[in-house]
């Protein structure tokens, strides 16, 4: 938060609607400490994920295995934590054929890649980028240092980072303008799944060929089917559950009355700001049938939650939490409990405005971006009332 093999992208067109199977191998060089076993992670031939592993002598390991096409694969040697950014593990394209790594201990971010067409269409990428990159490091460093005493002032100074943003898609879209339908252009697209309008990315979506839909375009049809879901002229999904009080809670009990639904959370530094403006709403249309209801994101840290509902002086509403299941999250399992799901939610803040007969007649998405809209419309719903 973007498989097939590709020879070249003049003759791609025919070729990405096969499913053909192919072999890999991929010969590596290890610079470093003492390591016994390397691993990699990719998905196979059937779909499913392979975990594999090979010792490391005298610096050289080897892989061999079976793909549908490209794959975004893994390199791990020792891992010092489970993040993401632990110095000894990447990410890149795994291709049948013949792929070659040199990666160096506590470097493998820089390790260097030799492969398919995916893998050296990227690097051309990455390098078009790399100016970028430099440029902005002295922020980056900034921001780190920001990041471990403060949260809200890191993410007030990410707000620096839009120009930089802006930079770095206006060279993705460049690649992915120029060769609609490939692996490379699905992978770049899931970077903006989010923010894109539902038109253009419906369009990039259509140019994928079914092969890449299943595996890496994955993401983009799902995000086009979550965008379908919470959207007005559709039903509100009644929820019932348990309020910040420990008392019952069910939506089906505001029939009758206009609900607005704030999907927020503690830490959401956009969603702390927005509060006195809710507060200040809630105060203009309260007595006209108009009610709050809160839905944190704040499962897993309830203290904080409360805290933060007693800290902004919102407590004159009702709050409940999402019912986010970490381990059916990660397991991709359905929760019925989990209510941000229910309403398509992927960004805090989001707001959703609920009719009298329980439908959904307006949806407003991050942070003041959408106020003037929600604004005119409770002032429309509201008006001679």
């Amino acid at each position: 938060m973007k498989k097939i093999l590709f020879l070249s992208l003049a003759g791609i067109g025919s070729f990405l609607g096969a499913s053909a199977q192919g072999t890999f191998t991929l010969e590596g060089r290890y610079t470093g400490g003492e390591l016994p076993w390397i691993y990699l992670r990719y998905p196979g031939a059937d779909g499913k994920y392979v975990n594999d592993s090979t010792p490391v002598r005298n610096g050289r390991f080897s892989f061999k295995g079976k793909l549908d096409g490209p794959a975004y694969a893994s390199l791990n040697g020792q891992l010092k934590s489970r993040n993401m950014d632990d110095p000894n593990i990447e990410w890149f394209f795994l291709e049948p054929g013949k792929t070659t790594i040199t990666v160096t201990e506590n470097a493998f971010k820089k390790m260097k890649v030799d492969g398919g067409t995916v893998q050296s269409d990227y690097n051309k990428v990455q390098a078009q980028k790399a100016p970028i990159k430099k440029e902005w490091e002295p922020f980056f460093k900034s921001l780190d240092s920001i990041n471990k005493i403060d949260n809200f002032k890191a993410q007030e100074f990410k707000s620096g980072l839009k120009p930089y943003y802006a930079a770095m898609e206006k060279i993705d879209m460049a690649y992915i303008d120029k060769h609609p339908g490939t692996y490379l252009t699905a992978f770049l697209l899931r970077g903006y799944t989010h923010g894109m309008a539902t038109d253009k990315l419906q369009a990039h979506y259509d140019k994928l060929p079914a092969s890449i839909r299943k595996s890496m375009g994955k993401v983009i049809g799902d995000e086009l089917e979550r965008r379908k879901i919470g959207v007005p002229g559709t039903e509100a999904f009644a929820f019932a559950t348990t309020d910040i009080n420990g008392q019952p809670f069910n939506l089906a009990d505001y029939k009758g009355k206009y609900v607005l639904l704030d999907f927020w959370a503690s830490w959401c530094l956009p969603c702390r700001k927005g509060n006195p403006h809710l507060l200040k709403l809630y105060a203009e249309y309260k007595d006209k049938g108009l009610e709050i209801v809160g839905v944190s994101d704040d499962d897993n840290k309830p203290e904080a939650w409360r805290k933060a509902v007693n800290d902004d002086k919102i407590g004159v509403w009702k709050h409940v939490l999402r019912g986010m299941d970490r381990e059916k999250m990660m397991a991709g399992a359905f929760n019925p409990k989990d209510i941000s799901k229910r309403y398509g939610i992927s960004t805090l803040p989001t707001k959703v405005l609920v009719d009298p007969q329980g439908k959904i007649i307006g949806r407003f998405e991050g942070g003041d971006r959408d106020d003037a809209k929600m604004d005119a419309q409770l002032a429309e719903v509201f008006s001679g009332k």
